[in-house]
């Protein structure tokens, strides 16, 4: 489905600080939008890790997952809380699932990979609660509700995604913007 691109370090820094801006900012637009629950989030922020991912740039998208929820948990005062470590953990799984099932020979679109990603970034989410904040498997009667939102998040994350690469293809052009 992709091909991995080296890009220079110049390139590397600005795409860097381009796609963590960019995830940054819809991580913190996104934590400003009333939920129906406290841990619900469309996880739109992940649509430039599912883009990068889906142009060649597994190290890139790795990068920018991290400081995503740490620069965003410093802008939204999330920081220093477990809030950061449960996000951390299901983020850092889910990049590396969504990297794994795109090399897989699966056949997955991007909306299946998201959705995997999504799935597993809620289930790693419980598990990381699990251990470190409530010591008990009673967090585990959430998962039904947490497979069903991984699902619609990763269906919209998905589309959203595929949607921005019919205009836009960083890793197609030698890293030209196409």
């Amino acid at each position: 489905m992709s091909k991995e691109y080296k890009i220079d370090k110049t390139n590397r820094i600005l795409y860097l600080s381009f796609f963590t801006a960019f995830a940054v900012t819809v991580y913190i637009f996104e934590a400003l939008i009333p939920k129906p629950l406290p841990f619900v989030r469309l996880g739109l922020a992940n649509i430039t890790i599912l883009f990068l991912l889906a142009d060649g740039f597994p190290l890139l998208a790795f990068m920018v997952t991290i400081l995503k929820v740490l620069v965003g948990g410093f802008f939204i005062g999330t920081l220093i809380s477990p809030v950061s470590l449960i996000s951390l953990g299901g983020s850092i799984v889910s990049v590396i699932v969504m990297w794994l099932l795109l090399k897989s020979k699966l056949g997955l679109s991007l909306v299946g990979i998201s959705v995997g990603g999504a799935i597993v970034h809620n289930l790693m989410q419980l598990v990381v609660l699990r251990l470190v904040l409530i010591q008990s498997d009673t967090v585990f009667k959430f998962i039904p509700l947490l497979l069903i939102i991984g699902l619609v998040s990763g269906i919209v994350t998905g589309i959203i995604t595929l949607k921005i690469r019919e205009r836009i293809s960083f890793g197609a052009n030698d890293g030209r913007v196409s």
